[in-house]
């Protein structure tokens, strides 16, 4: 028996059934030339069934009542059940990218079934273009991002010629996670339990003094923006467990030449493309704020050759610069800004920079838990998530993978994340929000595409100082290559809606439907 960290403990704390808290991978995959017959069936027919499930898919919650006085723990699965785990999955045949977006956005409402291990697997058939799909969810009290893409890197081949297959199920990431250390656990137990005994009204959990403690802990005076400081927006309600996702993809090289042009992190120009969509998406719908908004960013404390099991994160806040119309500068802002808010990370202990983290979500948690989380100011407008993956092109059982998309979490008062993942030289660009708040998440999906565009064109106006002529070598890099393309959007007429071979399990236990 192994008990979860307090920031693993966290997300189970904060999951409702309209806030699920897991997070999950879309792999497309490109099925060899010629290829005839059921490529998942036949790839379950070559794992070897005797190797027995590792942790943490073979681990479940033990019953016991979640408090914030006890923190849980994982137990094995002594009835562990692998074909209520993987399941299969089909389109209608060609399914397009639309029908398999609305078919992920349904799985991804459902919560998983606490009295299991807490991942599912779908292989996905069907697919337009001789492709083939993999949904993969597992809660996010499991995994981090950076834990999940460590498990992809070993589970796929980076030779076509290899037919070797290992089950996602059968790969360990860890021999055990040290949990919080025991006085730091004492300690933040009590400051939650305090301030859930006396939350007694919206007041008492003001913005005001939340952002005094965490000035506290931040060092004080910052140029970076405060958490809970943000403006309001469309991506700031209560929200419900229907979803909506969409896709991006651009190649890498791009990003890294704008990045070596213009002096600054990759980072901080995968934070300027968001940027410059969500601008012109706000634009669009008459609601962007005077003030910019601010986006939260997961940085890893992992130290390297550290376990891969469970959550290892802190955070930082940054401004996107939207109420700044002059696309180089709002970079030069989001620069430093971010690179401010990491120097004062990089300045505190692993543990303190841990604190902040908790402290953080603390607050989300005590709003969910208390029915205010639109109510009470959310840390920023959004999540945007920039996680590294595999730098060479990855094989499974012949099957070129295409695209790794990934989805995360959304709670009350956050109804839009935007994860980026890379992958060899493309970033693929995963934007999960809320059905009701962003029914058009597909046009924020263009945007990032449009926004890329315009940091290009900026760029070379920088360096030539002749926008006209910026344009027109865009203009030609285009035409030699032609621009990518969302593959979110969706056509006026869908050929059909997205079936299931079988139908979807029953919601976990305890949990209503909507």
């Amino acid at each position: 028996m192994a008990r979860l960290n307090l920031q693993d403990a966290a997300f189970l704390q904060v999951e409702t059934a309209e806030c699920p808290a897991h997070v999950a991978g879309l792999q497309i995959f490109k099925l060899p030339k010629n290829y005839k017959g059921n490529f998942f069936r036949e790839m379950m027919m070559r794992i070897d069934q005797s190797v027995p499930p590792a942790p943490p898919f073979n681990m479940k919650l033990k019953s016991e009542t979640l408090s914030l006085d006890v923190l849980p723990s994982w137990v094995e699965d002594k009835n562990f059940d692998l074909d209520y785990h993987v399941r299969y999955s089909a389109l209608p045949a060609p399914g397009s990218m639309d029908q398999l977006m609305k078919l992920v956005e349904r799985l991804h409402s459902r919560l998983l079934d606490r009295t299991r291990p807490l991942w599912e697997c779908y292989y996905i058939e069907g697919l337009e273009n001789n492709q083939v799909a993999l949904y993969f969810k597992i809660h996010h009290a499991c995994v981090d991002g950076v834990a999940a893409m460590s498990i992809l890197d070993r589970v796929m081949s980076r030779t076509r010629a290899s037919k070797k297959v290992t089950g996602i199920w059968q790969v360990a990431t860890a021999n055990g996670e040290p949990a919080t250390p025991p006085k730091l656990m004492d300690r933040l137990t009590r400051t939650y339990s305090g301030l859930l005994g006396q939350a007694r009204s919206v007041q008492q959990l003001s913005t005001t003094a939340v952002k005094s403690g965490l000035q506290a802990i931040s060092g004080g005076t910052r140029k970076s923006p405060m958490p809970f400081t943000a403006p309001a927006t469309p991506f700031n309600q209560t929200i419900t467990r229907h979803r909506r996702f969409a896709t991006h993809t651009i190649p890498l090289s791009r990003v890294k030449g704008i990045a070596k042009d213009l002096n600054v992190t990759i980072n901080d120009v995968v934070l300027a493309i968001c940027s410059g969509a969500i601008r012109r998406y706000l634009k669009d719908h008459g609601a962007l704020p005077a003030k910019p908004v601010l986006a939260m960013c997961p940085v890893s404390v992992r130290p390297k050759g550290a376990e891969q099991r469970g959550n290892q994160i802190s955070m930082i806040v940054t401004t996107l610069a939207t109420n700044e119309s002059d696309t180089i500068a709002r970079l030069r802002c989001i620069h430093d800004s971010a690179s401010e808010a990491k120097e004062k990370l990089g300045e505190l202990a692993r543990e303190a920079s841990t604190n902040y983290a908790l402290l953080m979500n603390g607050v989300i948690l005590l709003s969910q838990a208390l029915g205010l989380g639109n109510k009470v100011a959310p840390p920023a407008n959004l999540v945007i998530s920039n996680v590294p993956g595999p730098r060479e092109k990855l094989y499974l059982m012949g099957a070129e993978l295409v695209h790794n998309y990934p989805m995360s979490v959304l709670v009350h008062g956050q109804a839009l994340n935007i994860t980026v993942t890379s992958y060899a030289d493309e970033l693929d660009f995963g934007l999960l929000g809320a059905r009701e708040a962003l029914p058009d998440l597909n046009k924020l999906a263009d945007y990032i595409g449009t926004a890329c565009d315009e940091l290009e064109i900026a760029d070379e106006a920088h360096l030539s100082g002749q926008a006209e002529t910026a344009r027109q070598k865009l203009a030609e890099r285009r035409t030699a290559k032609e621009a990518p393309t969302s593959k979110a959007k969706r056509p006026k007429k869908a050929n059909g809606h997205a079936k299931l071979v079988e139908d979807l399990p029953p919601p976990a236990p305890g949990m209503r439907e909507n």
